[in-house]
């Protein structure tokens, strides 16, 4: 079973990415979990009709006894077919009430509850997927890639300062923890946001961190008309370029085996790397 993280700071597209990398493996007869570990409930979004219920929101109805929640208190299936038999099923981590928690602490019990239950034997997944935000200075979302549950990571990015700085912290993260988990970096996807130089920016950026990029999503009306109505563009534009450049990201995210230990870049010499290509 392969268990894929995918990072990158709020807003930078990562559960697009994340949505359309699910159905691009039921599309190929794979059963998928696609799990959102975000104190927002709408990484899968574009794979459900409606929001579905959040771990942590389950767990408090049940006073945090495990021994109360079934697994179809947590995991969703999405409604669509596939005429290769594949399956997505959807969780959401949920989180705390703004400023009286730590946002982490719903990744931390959405995994401890994933495993409890067993859901990945009594589902028969091929794979996993979780949605993660970028910020893993809190231990909470740093751990799939702490503990070893996501051996691939991707991160979700632009040429954008703030984006790339998500991709230095993630990088960091699995430098840290990769000799005791096996996490490694598979690549940067790419959501363009029609910057200066930004092709350059991310392809020199690739090179410096020490690794590839999978994917180059241009910016796209399409994809953002898609999202706000809660679909993919598989649903909503089947017949769109953008279509065809998920699934080739797809494809070769499948077939990737290049997963390297990245380089450690501090946010100074960041910027003073960055700052050229703006001028």
């Amino acid at each position: 079973m392969r268990q894929i993280a995918f990072y990158g700071k709020g807003g930078i597209g990562k559960s697009t990415i994340a949505s359309h990398f699910s159905y691009t493996l039921a599309e190929q007869g794979l059963k998928v979990l696609q799990a959102g570990c975000s104190p927002k409930n709408d990484s899968t979004h574009q794979l459900l009709p409606n929001f579905p219920p959040t771990i942590l929101d389950v767990l408090r109805a049940k006073e945090y006894d495990y021994d109360e929640v079934k697994m179809e208190d947590i995991i969703t299936e999405s409604p669509m077919k596939f005429e290769s038999g594949g399956k997505i099923y959807c969780a959401e981590s949920g989180g705390p009430e703004p400023g009286i928690g730590c946002g982490g602490k719903g990744v931390v019990e959405a995994i401890e509850a994933l495993t409890r239950l067993k859901v990945f034997d009594a589902l028969g997944l091929d794979a996993v997927i979780y949605d993660i935000l970028g910020d893993v200075v809190c231990g909470g979302f740093s751990l799939p890639i702490r503990k070893g549950y996501a051996q691939e990571t991707y991160v979700v990015t632009s040429g954008e300062l703030e984006a790339l700085y998500q991709v230095t912290n993630v990088s960091k993260a699995i430098r840290r923890f990769e000799k005791r988990s096996g996490s490694k970096l598979g690549g940067l996807i790419v959501n363009l946001r029609r910057m200066k130089n930004e092709l350059d920016i991310v392809n020199d950026f690739a090179d410096l961190v020490g690794t590839k990029i999978i994917g180059i999503v241009p910016y796209s009306q399409t994809v953002k008309e898609c999202g706000g109505e809660g679909k993919s563009v598989f649903e909503g534009a089947p017949d769109c370029e953008e279509a065809d450049i998920y699934r080739k990201i797809g494809k070769d995210i499948i077939n990737n085996k290049d997963l390297v230990i990245p380089n450690e870049v501090n946010f100074k010499d960041l910027y003073n790397w960055w700052l050229p290509y703006i001028k």
